[in-house]
């Protein structure tokens, strides 16, 4: 019994777009691995990054469920897997360790946590489940905490390639709502921007961005790789035209032929002409 690919395709009812995966990623070749908690542990698949993800059967004994149970609950709510060569050369589809923690952060709230083997408290469990959901920092820059809300939404991305002109190149996001983000070195580095613009957390960078009107709720987005998952923050199209246009009126000339690419033929439209050309 296998999950079913992340990354197929997803219509929504929202824009009626869907998300089609990138056909040319590789995938990526795993070794065995451990996943700690105090003096427990469980067996893991390692992602070249570094990244930890389990089998079906792997989480099953990790949260104390029927392997069906945890296929089920993993389809049924759109949870991140991602497609791993296990050491045997087979090729299974795996779910990544934050995937685990919604799970387990279901079953403590439904009460269903009191017949696990390890017989933790609430407490230990929190803590168990933080850690599951450890991100390593490096290069994980937290936006300005004087501007944004506290706590970021994480959703899953297609990332797509489009081209503005023919020097000016441009990675977005594709969610499964038919939605489109931007990363923040994404959005910067198209206009020859330093990422360390966006990353200072003054009050005055923040009435600047509030000024302009720019989304006070963080997303984060997910995506996979040939080597892991990457997560990183985004903004929304709308949100960078704000921003390029804030800088084209400072003459920056990069960033006023982004905004003339875009008027030519917005963002949208070209992410699409990405995603059917192949259909």
């Amino acid at each position: 019994m296998n999950l079913s690919n992340t990354l197929k395709p997803v219509e929504t009812n929202r824009s009626q777009r869907i998300v089609y995966p990138n056909s040319n990623l590789k995938i990526p070749n795993t070794t065995l691995s451990r996943w700690r908690w105090r003096h427990h542990y469980w067996a893991t698949y390692r992602l070249p990054d570094g990244t930890k993800v389990m089998s079906a059967r792997q989480t099953a004994r990790l949260v104390g469920q029927l392997q069906g149970d945890v296929i089920d609950f993993v389809q049924s709510n759109n949870l991140e897997t991602i497609d791993v060569r296990i050491p045997s050369k087979v090729v299974i589809n795996a779910v990544t360790l934050p995937a685990i923690a919604t799970y387990l952060r279901h079953l403590l709230e439904a009460g269903k946590l009191k017949h696990h083997r390890l017989s933790l408290c609430r407490e230990e469990w929190e803590d168990f489940i933080e850690g599951l959901n450890f991100k390593s920092q490096k290069d994980f820059v937290l936006p300005n905490p004087c501007f944004f809300k506290s706590s970021s939404l994480v959703k899953r991305a297609n990332p797509i390639q489009i081209q503005l002109d023919d020097e000016i190149n441009l990675e977005v996001l594709v969610l499964a709502t038919g939605e489109y983000q931007i990363s923040y070195a994404q959005g910067l580095k198209c206009i020859e921007m330093n990422y360390d613009w966006l990353m200072d957390n003054s009050p005055k960078k923040a009435r600047m961005l509030s000024k302009m009107k720019i989304s006070h709720q963080a997303i984060e987005c997910r995506f996979i790789t040939e080597l892991g998952v990457v997560q990183v923050h985004t903004f929304s199209c709308n949100d960078w035209l704000r921003i390029w246009e804030y800088f084209a009126k400072k003459n920056n000339k990069t960033a006023i032929k982004v905004l003339k690419a875009c008027a030519e033929e917005n963002i949208p439209t070209r992410v699409e002409k990405v995603l059917f050309s192949g259909f």
